[in-house]
């Protein structure tokens, strides 16, 4: 809760800092010496939303890209790779598992994970010869056997697809066992402790497990599972549609309003900058109650909702569900620090018309309210 809270705050004030410097660099000549200054800060905050990315993975909220992934094949296209994370005196077999079902997954994430078992046992093993064994495979798993999983919540029974990486390294006792997933714990003189952490955030996020067997000098053995796809091949992804005719710029008299919700000023306050400059006219609100007055007041003047989630009072869900009662063909961009898939899942019924997450920069605005904007018109076009 800590990692996820922290760097959704930061992804707040990343959002006003690189809002700002991007403004300040299209502002200034192109030959001005205050530009590799400012260009320098961004690459700094560009260092810092990764940061960021990376708390948000620990904390189990990190950003998924999720696609139909086979095992096999990511470890066979990375197996250079694997190979040149491990010290040259290890040998790393492979023990892979023909025809295993495909996973819903972060190709990624999934590379991390299992990159970071690889360097785990390779220091382990140390400065010594010795074997690393990767094993890929899919298996039913029963509850008894998943109550082993080190994450607090336990995934459903059912068939899971894993990765096996084992190692005859000096394995662990009780007492590192039990501390191996906690932030900044290592047991190497360099590290930040933070490799594990990340492991067991990317697993919770794809609802996971991760089973543990090790005894010192007896090596480690540690078993990653994703739930398999079921046999039916899954849906390709929807596209949203897109409007193939030039959007009519004759029939609008003035330009597109754009309501911006949000209780941060600076973030309010750079949203309606960015907006401006791209020929939208803009209003902000303060938070949800404020926002719901303003609509009932007029809801015709806006073409499009920025809102964010997290607000006191009354939060982005609660002010969402009162605009779409009021104006149901409002669309609503909904923005927040945290990830698209983490913030689906708080709604039921209707989900938002988009997802802008922060800190988003000036051109990701511009065309995420485009892409709104168009679909709005090619629904009204539509016959019927």
């Amino acid at each position: 809760m800590l990692a996820g809270g922290i760097a959704h705050d930061f992804n707040n004030l990343l959002m006003a800092i690189l809002g700002n410097l991007d403004i300040a660099l299209t502002d200034l000549p192109t030959t001005h010496p205050a530009r590799a200054g400012i260009e320098q800060a961004i690459h700094a905050s560009h260092h810092a939303t990764d940061l960021t990315r990376q708390m948000l993975a620990y904390s189990g909220k990190g950003h998924v890209i999720l696609d139909s992934l086979n095992l096999n094949t990511l470890v066979r296209d990375n197996t250079d790779i694997f190979r040149a994370a491990i010290a040259r005196t290890i040998t790393l077999t492979l023990e892979i598992t023909p025809d295993i079902p495909s996973i819903i997954a972060d190709p990624g994430q999934v590379q991390q994970v299992v990159m970071n078992l690889l360097t785990n046992a390779s220091e382990a093993i140390g400065a010594k010869t010795g074997v690393i064994t990767l094993v890929t495979g899919v298996r039913a798993c029963d509850s008894a056997y998943l109550q082993r999983s080190r994450l607090e919540e336990k995934s459903a029974p059912g068939r899971y697809v894993f990765v096996e990486v084992t190692d005859n390294g000096c394995g662990m006792d009780a007492g590192t066992l039990a501390k191996m997933f906690d932030p900044f714990f290592t047991t190497k003189f360099t590290g930040r402790g933070l490799g594990m952490s990340a492991v067991l955030g990317i697993l919770q996020g794809h609802h996971g497990a991760i089973i543990i067997d090790s005894a010192v000098d007896q090596g480690t053995s540690i078993r990653v599972l994703f739930p398999a796809c079921p046999d039916v091949a899954p849906a390709e992804p929807v596209s949203a549609p897109t409007d193939t005719q030039p959007a009519a710029t004759s029939a609008v008299a003035v330009p597109p309003c754009i309501l911006v919700i949000d209780d941060e000023e600076m973030i309010r306050s750079i949203c309606i900058r960015l907006l401006t400059r791209h020929g939208f006219a803009a209003v902000g609100a303060a938070d949800g109650e404020e926002a719901i007055r303003l609509c009932q007041a007029s809801a015709q003047d806006f073409a499009c909702v920025l809102l964010d989630l997290t607000m006191p009072n009354m939060d982005g869900v609660a002010t969402f569900g009162e605009i779409k009662r009021l104006h149901p063909d409002l669309p609503v961009i909904l923005c927040s620090g945290y990830t698209e898939q983490e913030i689906n899942s708080r709604f039921s019924e209707h989900k938002p018309d988009d997802f802008l997450q922060k800190p988003y920069r000036p051109h990701e605005l511009h065309a995420t309210i485009t892409r709104v904007l168009e679909r709005r018109q090619a629904a009204a076009l539509k016959p019927g």
